[in-house]
């Protein structure tokens, strides 16, 4: 792990969320990695996965083995175990203390006796380096960053339907659904993140929700595009106001390959000069690339020949080894920036990775990034650009 983990900025957010709503030993333990990576100080944690075992050791003679296994650890007197919400048990002690070859051999013996599979029921980590993968376990243990359940497609949707929709959708006003989100630059052991650039977004989903009680679009890929591109027309209009064009500055928009050519855009793209369009970013999803790689590429040349920026959104670990790249990464795109969102399934894409990204740190945005560790895995790869709760809101 880099040095770009000295820092610990992102263990100073956790700690900060966790204060807010956290429980005791959870917070507790997000303190101590702040301040063993603010000091440099080395320590060894044993992290033991209780939530994951079999229900054979959650009985309370088991705990009590458990516990008995883990005493060695809490011999030292600079040693603490933590509980963390989900059951997981935490016990951090001095480093190269053979107090924890002791507690490893013992919690070998127990697991095996009970069929378990030792190796997968700890895992040992050291701090500093390994600071993000404990706040990862800290974060995981209080459950998913979201409580709202993913919608699910339900009701019946017809051709009247639609028309009706689409009649409401071009008067209805979008402000109370327009969403500003930042690109936020954020280094290890600055002063915060810095802004430097808002994305323009409708809120689809609470829109609809309100205007199509049972339907959810996200469940019916057909409608979704056709709303999309229905809202994003309705979104150019408001931004092309000749009074307000010269207010934009940096601004990102998200829009479809058809959207280019709509005559909303191409009024926008009229008003603004070329100095303007600069600080323009487009965003195009990767599913647009996958399906239609021509029209893609149409979309590429244009934006290159107006001057705009153009960002590949919605990549993720798994799409990102499809990425029709030639052996020179994903700079081989028609593209000036790549948008990667963050999930734990990139750590573990090793090398390929590295080989997939752009060689240039400054062309990838890491984006859903609402978890400390996202930010200190993004360090470790020199990012600096990122998009999520943790950095800049949820947005407007």
């Amino acid at each position: 792990m880099s040095a770009h983990l000295a820092s610990p900025q992102a263990a100073n957010m956790l700690t900060a969320a966790l204060a807010r709503t956290g429980p005791q030993d959870a917070l507790a333990l997000a303190q101590l990695v702040r301040e063993a990576v603010a000091a440099g100080a080395e320590r060894q944690a044993l992290h033991l996965r209780m939530s994951g075992l079999n229900d054979r050791l959650k009985a309370e003679h088991h705990h009590r083995l458990v516990r008995e296994a883990l005493e060695p650890l809490l011999r030292p007197t600079r040693s603490r175990l933590f509980e963390l919400p989900n059951g997981d048990l935490v016990a951090v002690v001095p480093p190269r203390s053979n107090h924890v070859d002791v507690a490893r051999a013992a919690l070998d013996v127990l697991l095996h006796a009970d069929g378990e599979m030792p190796g997968q029921a700890y895992t040992v980590l050291r701090l500093p380096h390994q600071a993000a993968a404990l706040l990862a376990v800290v974060e995981d243990s209080l459950g998913p960053a979201s409580d709202v359940p993913p919608p699910t497609p339900g009701g019946r949707f017809d051709a009247a339907g639609l028309a009706e929709l689409e009649r409401v959708l071009g008067s209805a006003s979008l402000a109370a659904h327009l969403r500003q989100r930042p690109v936020c630059r954020l280094r290890p052991g600055g002063q915060g993140p810095e802004p430097e650039w808002q994305e323009y977004r409708v809120a689809t989903a609470e829109l609809c929700a309100t205007l199509l009680p049972g339907i959810a679009p996200a469940g019916m890929p057909w409608l979704h595009r056709r709303l999309k591109r229905l809202l994003d027309r309705r979104l150019l209009a408001e931004l092309a106001r000749p009074e307000d064009i010269r207010q934009l500055g940096r601004i990102g928009l998200s829009l479809t390959v058809p959207g280019l050519t709509d005559p909303e855009f191409l009024r926008l793209d009229g008003l603004l000069g070329q100095d303007a369009r600069r600080q323009v970013t487009l965003g195009l999803s990767v599913q647009e690339l996958l399906a239609d790689p021509e029209g893609f590429a149409f979309a590429a040349s244009f934006c290159r020949t107006r001057g705009y920026r153009l960002a590949l959104e919605e990549v993720e670990a798994a799409t990102l080894m499809l990425l029709p790249i030639t052996g020179q990464g994903a700079g081989a795109l028609p593209v000036d920036l790549l948008k990667l969102r963050w999930s734990p399934a990139l750590t573990l894409l090793g090398a390929r990775l590295t080989e997939a990204l752009p060689s240039h740190p400054d062309s990838v945005v890491l984006t859903g990034v609402d978890r400390a560790a996202a930010i200190g895995w993004g360090w470790e790869l020199g990012i600096t650009l990122f998009q999520g709760s943790l950095v800049g809101g949820r947005g407007r």
